[in-house]
């Protein structure tokens, strides 16, 4: 398989997405999750959220498969899985695409 040589730029990009997305968008969740808990049971009976929650859902799992059938390299499907429904999209694809990347190329 071909390896993918980012610059140092392109590391440091797929950092700050990561970093944003663990602290904005998750942040903002969890802040309302722990103070207004009434906010995500609307959210969760809302017909509109619950499509994109399911959309998040259905990408994380496929992106899960890619991952395990395109990679033997860490991180693996399952620890994908986990940092997404710990963090967010918008933190597992970038630190995801940075870790394989990064321990790739240093093999190379």
């Amino acid at each position: 398989m071909k390896s993918i040589e980012l610059k140092i730029s392109e590391y440091r990009t797929l950092i700050s997405l990561a970093a944003f997305g663990a602290l904005i968008p998750n942040g903002v969740f969890c802040y309302y999750f722990v103070t207004s808990p009434e906010t995500t049971k609307v959210a969760l009976t809302n017909p509109i959220s619950l499509v994109f929650i399911m959309e998040a859902f259905i990408l994380m799992f496929l992106f899960a498969w890619l991952l395990g059938r395109t990679s033997s390299d860490r991180p693996t499907w399952k620890a994908f899985i986990v940092m997404s429904l710990l963090g967010s999209m918008v933190f597992s694809v970038p630190a995801t695409l940075y870790l394989l990347l990064k321990r790739r190329n240093e093999r190379a």
